[in-house]
């Protein structure tokens, strides 16, 4: 099994709409507070506004509302630990291991590195991956490979990703896939994008190739967006 960055994208919203759902479960519609009027007796850090979070995402009001009801249940300090983001990966892939890649996606949400993911971060890109245009799904994804923040891609930071990704699968790929399995999908994939091969992957290359050799990519986001409401 090759697992392209379309499928990559796929896995990821995949994750967030299983804790969309589980947020959701855990919500009561039938009120309408504002966000620092939910109040479940624990210190907390407050988000911003509602009129500030609808201006930042794609949700509205209700949405927001009950996004944040459910946040709350599962983190009720307001933000969520790295350790908590790890347990929730975990719970949807029990027979790998997820921490490397978890911490991956946690590092891409904690936008200002505090160490802690915000209602706002959260809420971010939740936005984004559910209802944003598809270049910026792409972007996302991108500058997940890219570790380093350098605005380009190597072999070595797709492997990475890569790795960790398998890992995470564990015993969902049948057969297992082995160190050596994932460094050659990886580097045959990274070949391709490489079009003028000068050993690095732009974003622009990156793109191309997601959108000409992922035949069913506009069925996918087709299918993000029925997935997410």
């Amino acid at each position: 099994m090759m697992l392209t960055p379309m499928m990559l994208l796929r896995l990821i919203v995949i994750c967030f709409g299983r804790v969309r759902m589980i947020l959701w479960r855990s919500s009561d519609p039938s009120t309408d507070p504002d966000l620092e009027d939910i109040d479940l007796g624990v210190a907390r850090y407050v988000p911003v506004s509602l009129e500030v979070l609808m201006k930042s995402t794609k949700f509205s009001r209700k949405e927001i509302q009950l996004i944040y009801c459910g946040f709350k249940q599962d983190c009720p300090t307001g933000v969520v630990s790295a350790d908590k983001f790890r347990e929730l990966y975990s719970q949807f892939f029990p027979l790998g291991d997820a921490t490397v890649f978890a911490r991956q996606i946690f590092q891409m949400m904690d936008q200002d590195m505090d160490g802690s993911v915000s209602f706002e971060e959260f809420l971010v890109v939740m936005s984004m991956l559910s209802r944003g245009s598809i270049d910026e799904k792409l972007q996302w994804v991108f500058n997940l490979y890219d570790l380093n923040g350098e605005g380009f891609l190597t072999v070595d930071s797709m492997i990475e990703i890569g790795a960790s990704i398998y890992e995470m699968l564990g015993k969902y790929t049948d057969p297992p896939v082995h160190e050596a399995t994932v460094r050659e999908h990886v580097t045959r994939i990274f070949i391709k994008m490489d079009s003028n091969a000068d050993g690095i992957v732009t974003f622009s290359e990156f793109k191309e190739f997601c959108v000409n050799v992922s035949f069913y990519i506009y069925r996918l986001f087709i299918w993000v967006e029925l997935f997410f409401h």
